[in-house]
C-alpha cells in the first residue's frame, strides 16, 4: 500500500517535493512514517488551538470586564513591542498562542533495519505547516491560491553501531591482534531534498560495504580509519556530506569507549 495521502503532499522549505517518495510504499521509506506522525501531531496543534480560542471567546463573552483587561493587556504588548520595552510586554502578560505554534518534531528507529548496525536506523524530522502555490512555488501573499502542506525544515539519518574487528592502532600489540571497532555514521540538512534520498536508496548496501572493508583494514590510527570510511560513503554511493564516529571500545581500561568525530564532503576528496 502507497503512503498517506498526508505524508506524501511534504514539501521542502523551498516548495519542493520529493517525486520518488510518492509510489513507496509505507515500510520502504521512514520519511513517510515520520510525515504520518508530523500530520498527525500537527493537526492535533491545530485542535489545541482552536479550543484555546473558543475557550477565550466564551470567557470575553461572559466577562466584560475580563475582555476589556484583555484588550488593554494587548494593548501594551503591542506599545511595549512598538517602543522596545520588553518588561512592560512581559508584564502585559503572555499571549495565548504561541508565536512559533505548529513545529513538530519527530524521531524514528528502526532497531532492525540493518544487521550490521546495532541500533538499526534511526530518523529525525522537524515540520511545520506552511503555504505553497499550486503551481510549486512559495506562497507569499496569496494565500487564497496557496495549497497548505506540512514543510520539513531539517532531516537527520543516523546509522549507530556498526561493529567490526580489525587492525587498528600503533602499539605492538595491536598490530598482532583483531578489536572490536564501532562506527556510526550521520547524515543531516535541510528536509525534503535530494540528499534525504540519496541516503534512503543507498543505506543498507552502504553500511554492509562499510562494515566489510573496514574489517579488511589495518590502519595505525583512528583518524584515519574515519577518513577512509567518509571516502566510501561520500564519493562511492553519491552521499554529499557524512558525519564518521569511530569508537575503540577496548582501548582504555577506564572509560568506556575512545573515539574520534569527523565530518567530509564529497568536495573534500575531489
Amino acid at each position: 500500500k502507497s503512503g498517506d495521502a498526508s505524508a506524501q503532499q511534504l514539501v521542502s522549505i523551498d516548495g519542493s517535493r520529493r517525486d520518488e517518495m510518492l509510489g513507496a510504499a509505507l515500510g520502504e521509506d521512514v520519511r513517510l512514517t515520520a510525515g504520518i506522525v508530523a500530520n498527525c501531531g500537527l493537526g492535533l496543534l491545530d485542535e489545541t488551538a482552536a479550543g484555546v480560542r473558543r475557550m477565550s471567546h466564551v470567557h470575553q463573552h461572559h466577562d466584560t470586564r475580563r475582555r476589556s483587561s484583555a484588550s488593554a493587556g494587548s494593548q501594551a504588548q503591542a506599545q511595549a513591542a512598538i517602543f522596545g520595552n520588553p518588561s512592560a510586554a512581559a508584564a502585559a502578560g503572555p499571549p495565548a498562542i504561541d508565536a512559533v505554534f505548529g513545529q513538530c518534531e519527530v524521531s524514528l528507529q528502526l532497531p532492525k533495519a540493518l544487521l550490521r548496525a546495532e541500533e538499526g536506523l534511526k530518523y529525525r524530522s522537524v515540520t511545520v505547516w506552511g503555504y505553497r502555490q499550486r503551481n510549486g512555488a512559495a506562497a507569499v501573499d496569496n494565500l487564497v491560491e496557496a495549497e497548505r502542506c506540512p514543510v520539513v525544515l531539517e532531516e537527520e539519518f543516523r546509522i549507530d553501531g556498526i561493529r567490526c574487528y580489525c587492525i587498528l592502532g600503533v602499539n605492538s600489540h595491536e598490530r598482532v591482534e583483531k578489536q572490536a571497532v564501532i562506527v556510526s555514521l550521520e547524515f543531516k540538512g535541510p528536509g525534503q531534498l535530494p540528499w534525504g534520498s540519496t541516503v534512503i536508496n543507498t543505506y543498507q548496501a552502504m553500511t554492509r560495504a562499510v562494515a566489510e572493508r573496514v574489517e579488511a583494514t589495518s590502519f595505525q590510527t583512528v583518524e584515519a580509519l574515519a577518513t577512509f570510511v567518509a571516502r566510501i560513503v561520500t564519493m562511492e554511493f553519491g552521499n554529499e556530506r557524512v558525519t564518521v564516529l569511530v569508537q575503540k571500545p577496548s582501548a582504555l581500561s577506564f572509560v568506556e569507549r575512545s573515539g574520534v568525530q569527523i565530518t567530509r564532503s564529497q568536495s573534500f576528496f575531489e
